[in-house]
């Protein structure tokens, strides 16, 4: 009888480790299965490091997910291939003969994410060996592709719409030229621009506006437009360099046309050209976006025409005098700021730093509306050219508030009583696109730059902006925070395992004193 008793207990004892053991396990299988369940809709993911270089950006990630269309998104690799010696051998055509295998894995991370954001996405690693392979490049002819390419498509209106990014739309590439004197050069990647590039190419699949832009080049000793040329095509214009050294047309196709830093003036027949063009036979609807530089000869001619605009250039270079409003040593390297509460700069989040400024005011005049959006500070004066850092030539007087960003608009009204108009955007430096200090993250050279160009072209309402930011290997290795890793270390090494060791005591404590 003792005995049955006691095996009673035991088999009590056994039930309950069973019964807990069974929970546990229940538990277990549920939680496996809800998060399966919850990574089918949401990216389960937690990036460490501190620029967050493994995550899409939060504007980039709100168009994502909004995106209706399907788009298909097809990279001449697998990522396998990508990841390994292939994708480092085929960078060699671009000159770059180091390793970036960071930058790669990078890439395939990044672009995978966007099939996980929204189920419209779909990505497709093809095999260049394989006879899937061959049926795309047959399908792409004309566009001649290469080992990494990506391809992104829809189906527009029954019409396929597509772009094919390559390497060096993808990688920033930067030219060392160490060992130029031995005949050669090579490149290295800098940065890494796949988001920029390929949410621009969704967006341009699945737009229905196209933006076209003329650069007029002829004029200007350098052309500094090759990263403006590069952002603009990013979101989606088509971008025409003109390089005529005399301007006899500017076709109604483009929606506007560009001038940066021009070193010799314009013959007043060129100038009725760009006046032409913006009066568009008096359907105006047509923009001019100029980018000025102080290190240049002035312009009489096309400074005049300006002043028809109600932008008034004068000679000189701007001079800050005010200490904390300029680059260290550097007093014609200036901030400029919001000056107005147009929509393109009031929600400016930082600064604009540029140097080689021309001194611009804007003056009203009839039948134009002319603003000054960006200003800086009272304590700037217009310097001679060349003046050395330690000038203190500046009179009180003198100091003012100058213009680094003027608009002036002309408006009018078509047959149908809808309101038409024509942009000029006049920027005092070129540096706003072509600067060190202009691909700075803290910087909003660019994106002013291009706020400016959308409205000249009248479709900021339906566009949608992407400023490359680079993502350096730098960050993408080396910037997981000590603080993010301590709150994983804390949680998996320290938290879980002693909740695992009490939970286990307190059982024990609870069968021996059952």
């Amino acid at each position: 009888m003792e005995k049955k008793i006691k095996n009673q207990a035991l088999f009590k004892k056994g039930g309950y480790s069973i019964a807990i053991t069974a929970v546990v396990l229940a538990i277990i299988i549920v939680f496996n299965i809800l998060v399966s369940a919850l990574s089918d809709r949401f990216v389960l993911e937690f990036d460490m490091s501190a620029e967050k270089t493994n995550s899409i950006s939060k504007e980039n990630l709100e168009y994502i997910k909004n995106v209706e269309d399907e788009i298909s998104i097809t990279m001449c690799s697998t990522k396998d291939d990508y990841i390994g010696g292939f994708m480092s051998y085929y960078a060699q055509q671009y000159g770059v003969a180091e390793d970036a295998t960071a930058y790669y894995e990078q890439t395939i991370k990044l672009i995978e994410k966007y099939g996980d954001y929204n189920k419209n996405i779909t990505v497709d690693f093809a095999n260049t060996q394989s006879s899937e392979f061959s049926s795309i490049t047959t399908k792409y002819a004309n566009d001649n592709l290469a080992f990494g390419d990506i391809i992104v498509s829809t189906n527009k209106n029954g019409t396929e719409r597509y772009k094919v990014l390559t390497y060096s739309d993808i990688y920033d590439l930067t030219e060392d030229d160490s060992y130029a004197a031995y005949g050669y050069t090579f490149s290295t990647v800098t940065g890494n621009q796949i988001e920029t590039a390929l949410t621009g190419a969704i967006a341009y699949v699945t737009s229905d506006s196209d933006k076209k832009i003329a650069i007029l080049t002829g004029h200007s000793a350098h052309d500094y437009t090759a990263n403006y040329k590069k952002m603009l095509e990013n979101n989606n214009y088509t971008v025409d360099v003109i390089d005529d050294g005399v301007i006899t047309k500017i076709s109604n196709d483009y929606d506007a046309i560009v001038i940066a830093s021009p070193s010799t003036d314009f013959l007043s027949g060129e100038l009725d050209v760009i006046s032409a063009f913006l009066d568009n036979g008096g359907n105006l609807d047509k923009g001019l976006i100029y980018f000025a530089d102080a290190t240049l000869p002035f312009l009489p001619n096309f400074n005049e025409f300006l002043s028809e605009w109600g932008i008034i250039a004068e000679e000189g270079i701007l001079f800050e005098t005010i200490e904390g409003y300029y680059m260290t040593n550097e007093p014609t390297t200036l901030l400029s700021a919001t000056a107005s509460e147009d929509k393109i700069v009031a929600n400016l989040k930082s600064y604009c730093l540029t140097g080689n400024n021309v001194p611009l005011t804007a003056v009203k005049k009839d039948v134009l509306e002319v603003e000054s959006l960006l200003e800086t500070s009272p304590g700037v004066v217009a310097a001679p050219i060349g003046v050395a850092s330690d000038w203190n030539g500046a009179k009180e007087d003198d100091k003012q508030n100058y213009s680094t960003l003027i608009q002036s608009v002309k408006k009018d009204y078509n047959d149908d009583n809808k309101e038409i108009s024509s942009y000029v955007m006049a920027f005092s430096s070129v540096q706003f696109i072509y600067s060190e200090y202009a691909e700075m993250n803290e910087v909003s050279n660019k994106n002013i730059a291009l706020s400016a160009t959308e409205r000249a072209c009248r479709v900021e309402d339906t566009g949608i902006y992407f400023i490359s930011k680079s993502i350096t290997e730098e960050n993408f290795v080396s910037s997981v925070t000590q603080s993010s890793s301590n709150v994983i270390m804390i949680i998996f090494v320290i938290l879980i395992p002693l909740i695992c060791i009490a939970a286990g005591i307190y059982i024990y404590i609870k069968r021996r004193n059952a």
